[in-house]
């Protein structure tokens, strides 16, 4: 089923909500578990370059059980991920963002200066990206 929706932020998207509401936060930490058989923590980056504003999704170097890792435990990492899915269903983005992490063949590695993340960039307008960064 495909619905059009009014966002918040005044934004009407198409969306296939029976897919989206059915991912969450389990179904990405699988994704990633399964993409690089490690449960990697993800968070959001905003990058200035050449006048523009864009925002990544980062996978850290950072695994569950290992320290450093920012969540106290897997129901905080979870929590998290939740969030983090929720707000690329807001802005229409968690099927670029999986289609990019599906081809990607870049891995996170810790150990190294600078850490190396995997970033997955957002597709957003400029007031998108002005409204996730306030």
């Amino acid at each position: 089923e495909i619905d059009d929706v009014d966002n918040d932020d005044g934004d009407t998207t198409t969306k296939n909500s029976e897919e989206e509401e059915e991912f969450d936060g389990y179904a990405l930490r699988d994704i990633i578990y399964a993409k690089y058989e490690q449960c990697y923590d993800v968070e959001f980056q905003r990058v200035d370059s050449y006048g523009f504003r864009t925002v990544y999704l980062n996978i850290m170097p950072f695994r569950l059980g290992k320290r450093p890792f920012r969540h106290a435990t897997e129901m905080d990492y979870l929590c998290h991920l939740q969030a983090v899915v929720e707000i690329l269903v807001k802005y229409n983005q968690l099927e670029y963002v999986l289609m990019q992490l599906g081809e990607t063949n870049k891995k996170p590695r810790a150990g190294t200066s600078p850490l190396i993340a995997v970033p997955l960039r957002l597709d957003l307008t400029p007031d998108q990206v002005e409204k996730i960064l306030g």
